[in-house]
């Protein structure tokens, strides 16, 4: 069979076995070894088999995932989230919205000090969501904002997607992290912007707090967030000047949060067990995925499907710029019917050399990438932080985290097309580095 046609076969046939819900990592490592043997032969097929999976994950630069997965535990299973948020309370509960302004703020630091969405979503809707519903806010507001600040955690450092997204791409670890600081507080900023408004046009949906909080109350309330704060500092600052490798910056970052928690007296043995347990569970998932899909990154190399592509879209007599839109569309369908995640496994081979043909900057795309991924996680029918709160909080009426998720998801798009306008955002920041 010709290798291009087959290529195309194999993609063709992973969307059929990830509709029909096969594992991710089952359905990539399958169709890449049946793709590699039609195309090369049996004896080839096997040799990379069994090489690849082990040569892929075995190298150091893989350690950072599960340091930074510990980071973002530790800080989960010690319940620093409720103190960060009962502080944003008290500096901006007075204004219109002010609890969904905290709530963000609260998702956005909690994102500073873990790499997972989904752990930020769980822990958000856990302490805010009753809390919200209890000062009278709309359900369908509450359930949005938790939904939508939750997929912060994917865009600010440490981003356990810039990291696969950089394993994918072979691009700088360090320069993605860094380059997702600035376009995640644009993100929360919209957010709360968007709040602001919705708000102030139906004031109904959230009634103003009456409390008095003195200034001393309000500083006061910072000594429980100065922890987290530190730590993101010092490991996001090590990584920029050069201080620290990225996987340096996540032991330094995994250690800080468990002497913080352990003088906090935060943690326990069960709180610990709990967290290593997670831990290895995730980081397992993960490196079985990548290592499968680094085996369909063979066959796609084979089958030079990648360079068909590419040659395809640069040789369009259109402007760039609707090429990389097109493609933009391409992800956000994708993301109502796939996991981002899987998408990006099975795309970024076959994509990303045209892309940087065309002259746009990979670690700029990546912030791009990142973003769909947030994008794919609130929007239904596969939007995974609506099934998480639902399982968090199972009282949970679907339609109404659906009905509150819709104004976020149009901001999604108005946050996506700044960063298309202001490339500088995302890539300022790494252009300093040291």
């Amino acid at each position: 069979m010709d290798p291009q046609l087959m290529g195309w076969v194999g993609i063709v046939l992973l969307f059929l076995l990830l509709l029909a819900r096969t594992p991710v990592a089952f359905a990539i490592g399958a169709v890449g070894i049946l793709g590699f043997w039609v195309v090369s032969g049996t004896g080839p097929a096997m040799k990379m088999a069994a090489i690849v999976p082990y040569s892929t994950v075995a190298t150091y630069n893989f350690s950072v995932m599960p340091l930074f997965i510990l980071m973002g535990y530790f800080v989960y299973h010690s319940g620093f989230t409720t103190d960060i948020y009962r502080s944003a309370r008290l500096w901006v509960g007075r204004i219109p919205g002010g609890l969904a302004h905290a709530t963000v703020i609260a998702g956005a630091a909690f994102g500073a000090a873990s790499g997972s969405s989904f752990a930020s979503c769980a822990t958000l809707a856990k302490v805010t969501i009753p809390e919200m519903i209890r000062f009278g806010i709309d359900r369908r507001l509450a359930f949005g904002v938790v939904a939508a600040t939750g997929t912060i955690a994917s865009m600010i450092p440490p981003s356990v997607l810039m990291v696969i997204y950089g394993m994918i791409t072979e691009q700088s670890i360090a320069k993605l992290l860094i380059a997702g600081i600035l376009p995640g507080l644009v993100a929360a900023a919209n957010y709360m912007i968007l709040i602001y408004i919705i708000v102030k046009r139906n004031p109904k949906l959230a009634p103003m707090l009456n409390e008095k909080v003195s200034w001393k109350e309000r500083f006061t309330s910072l000594k429980s967030s100065w922890g987290i704060i530190t730590i993101f500092v010092f490991v996001m600052g090590g990584i920029y000047t050069g201080v620290f490798t990225p996987t340096e910056a996540g032991g330094v970052g995994a250690f800080g949060t468990f002497i913080m928690a352990l003088a906090l007296r935060k943690l326990n043995f069960t709180t610990l067990k709990n967290t290593l347990l997670d831990v290895a569970r995730t980081t397992g998932m993960v490196l079985c995925i990548i290592s499968c899909a680094f085996i369909f990154a063979r066959f796609m190399a084979v089958s030079q499907l990648p360079i068909q592509m590419s040659d395809f879209l640069i040789n369009l007599d259109i402007p760039s710029i609707w090429i990389l839109l097109s493609v933009m569309g391409m992800y956000i369908l994708l993301g109502f019917f796939f996991d981002m995640i899987a998408a990006m496994f099975i795309t970024l081979p076959i994509i990303l050399p045209a892309i940087i043909e065309l002259g746009y900057d990979p670690i700029w795309f990546g912030v791009l990438m990142v973003h769909l991924c947030e994008v794919s996680q609130i929007t239904p029918p596969f939007g995974l932080n609506i099934f998480i709160l639902k399982g968090t909080l199972p009282d949970t009426d679907l339609k109404e985290v659906i009905q509150g998720i819709i104004p976020f998801s149009v901001m999604d798009i108005i946050t996506l097309a700044i960063y298309i306008a202001f490339p500088q955002l995302a890539l300022f920041l790494p252009s300093m580095m040291m």
